[in-house]
């Protein structure tokens, strides 16, 4: 494909490895969640992904949490009041994030179209004006990068796609 017929776009950046939870609750039960959401909070987990599906009837809320944290998780799935049957876990995602920057509304059916012709799986996707973000397999992520670029143009100055640096919290 020749960079004329290709889509425009800010960049695209990869997050760290990261565990994705999928919680299923009963319509009534969104009390559950936002407890479950403060028990995280209480142990300055970070939630870099969130989002929240009503697509079937038994609503769906997404998070992902750094691997390094998913024991924790664990322990609080453990002691909330979620039964396991309404808990999913994929230990091992990676977030790609693309910045459409001013582009048409074509590019989310671009992305999906490919990740299907390439057999490439979404765990999860989340939109904004400004960002698509989606759950793929970690272990992807560079392959995904290499043949996306068949038919996404990055800026000439596009920083990597992975970060140099980790931000953490701590106690005070």
């Amino acid at each position: 494909m020749e960079d004329v017929q290709k889509v425009r776009i800010g960049g695209i950046k990869f997050s760290d490895e990261l565990a994705q939870v999928t919680v299923a609750c009963r319509a009534s039960d969104y009390s559950s969640l936002s407890q479950l959401l403060h028990l995280i909070a209480e142990r300055n987990i970070n939630i870099p992904f969130l989002c929240h599906s009503v697509v079937t009837k038994t609503p769906e809320s997404i998070f992902c949490v750094d691997c390094s944290d998913l024991g924790n998780i664990q322990q609080i799935l453990n002691f909330s009041s979620f039964q396991d049957e309404h808990i999913s876990i994929i230990p091992s995602v990676g977030t790609l994030t693309l910045f459409p920057h001013r582009n048409e509304f074509k590019l989310l059916g671009l992305v999906i179209n490919f990740f299907g012709k390439y057999g490439f799986p979404i765990h999860s996707l989340s939109t904004s004006i400004s960002a698509i973000a989606l759950n793929t397999d970690y272990f992807l992520l560079d392959q995904i990068a290499e043949k996306i670029q068949a038919i996404l143009a990055l800026p000439e100055n596009h920083a990597p796609f992975r970060q140099g640096f980790r931000v953490t919290q701590i106690q005070l």
